[in-house]
């Protein structure tokens, strides 16, 4: 599958992507400065073949993801505050991003693959991160739920900020704790085989499940989420 970007050009591939940032994302996973900085100002060597994305760095991108998707329920929950309806189709797009791809893959990901490597060395944690997933989709259930209905009285417009409000108050620290914890230590207690291998297994079951084109897809309808709220200009969040 291969969709086209604003100037009618085919839109890069997840790989493409995620190649172009693998230096940055590899810092935040435990990279050494130097050596990110060398790999950064080094000479063009010759092509060999296409970046298969680490496994951090295919979960932090995903939380890229997540993080606009927050965003979206932050100026949901801003128009319930102020006494508007928002868009049904933005709360129903906006839930469905969430439930395909965040909850039933990424969560997946993590469940099956991350959190039983690093589950020793911090059980109680990830215990909490095993709640609050099935807590979020109980909310997401809630939430596309509301959608259905239409939003139109004044209880369910109620209930959907409640919704969506504790989902943004739990999952920013959530994320924020993968990202600084449980990802770096997956890094550190995993072998290079055995990151290569998870690498590997992430890219295989993704192209499985959206094809090669799986975030420029999903970027896609969070950016028609956004159209839909007023906050697709990354501009308009500056003071």
């Amino acid at each position: 599958m291969t969709t086209s970007g604003p100037s009618g050009q085919p839109a890069p591939s997840r790989r493409a992507l995620l190649a172009g940032t693998a230096g940055v994302v590899g810092l935040a996973i435990g990279a050494g400065a130097t050596e990110a900085a060398n790999a950064l100002t080094r000479s063009s060597g010759p092509d060999t073949g296409p970046h298969v994305a680490s496994p951090g760095e295919e979960l932090m991108v995903e939380h890229g993801v997540l993080k606009r998707v927050l965003l979206a329920y932050r100026a949901i929950g801003d128009r319930l505050a102020a006494g508007d309806t928002p868009p049904v189709g933005a709360v129903a797009d906006a839930a469905n991003v969430v439930s395909s791809f965040i909850e039933s893959f990424h969560e997946g990901l993590e469940e099956a693959y991350v959190f039983p490597r690093v589950r020793a060395d911090h059980p109680d944690l990830i215990e909490t991160l095993l709640v609050q997933h099935d807590k979020g989709r109980h909310l997401t259930r809630t939430i596309t739920q509301l959608a259905a209905d239409g939003l139109t009285t004044a209880k369910s417009r109620s209930q959907l900020a409640l919704a969506v409000a504790a989902f943004v108050r739990m999952y920013e620290p959530h994320e924020a704790w993968e990202d600084t914890v449980v990802f770096p230590a997956l890094r550190s207690s995993s072998t290079q085989r055995t990151l290569d291998l998870l690498a590997e297994r992430f890219a295989e079951l993704e192209n499985r499940q959206f094809g090669d084109a799986a975030l420029t897809t999903v970027l896609d309808r969070v950016t028609g989420v956004e159209q839909q709220l007023g906050i697709a200009d990354l501009s308009d969040f500056t003071p």
